[in-house]
């Protein structure tokens, strides 16, 4: 045990996620955490009313979709370097960026599914009622579109398609990560 550390403190550090050299998958797994995804821990622990996605406005879509996105990036951002947080800010607004959201989603132009498109095109032509403040107007609806495929597949349940359309999109539009 580690000097100064009770034994419940050292059980809880050995059971983070990538530590004391256990893989994170089998940390998760071990932590009893790796059975559910986090919106099914969500909806578990805020239970509510359940609606259809499909009902969502795109706008509702893309909200949510924001947030997915950002956490993807921001995640990726700190398991680079451990920075100071200005440096992580600099890095993660230039993937989080309107303009370099449509950049990602004009290259996986062909890679959505009939589905995801659909819900691409309700998102982009939706009315928002605000607008970015470095970005043109057409960059701004692309990139509202893309935020409401990923939230609609986040509410799906299916962030491993969400992951893939990121991983592909930047790659495709020659952005490093």
């Amino acid at each position: 045990m580690e000097e100064g550390m009770t034994e419940e403190q050292v059980k809880r550090e050995e059971s983070i996620p990538g530590s004391k050299g256990i893989p994170r998958q089998e940390a998760h797994r071990e932590a009893g955490t790796g059975s559910q995804s986090l919106l099914e821990m969500i909806m578990d622990t805020f239970p509510g009313k359940s609606q259809d996605i499909r009902s969502y406005s795109a706008l509702a879509l893309a909200y949510i979709g924001d947030v997915v996105y950002d956490l993807i990036i921001r995640t990726v951002v700190v398991s680079r370097a451990n920075r100071p947080v200005n440096d992580l800010h600099r890095i993660t607004v230039g993937y989080v960026s309107a303009g370099a959201q449509s950049k990602i989603v004009q290259a996986l132009a062909d890679s959505l599914t009939e589905e995801e498109e659909a819900v691409y095109r309700r998102g982009k032509n939706s009315k928002p009622h605000t607008t970015a403040k470095n970005a043109s107007v057409a960059d701004y609806l692309r990139a509202t579109g893309f935020e409401a495929v990923l939230g609609y597949l986040y509410l799906k349940g299916d962030m491993e398609r969400a992951l893939h359309l990121v991983k592909e999109g930047i790659a495709l539009a020659g952005l490093k990560i």
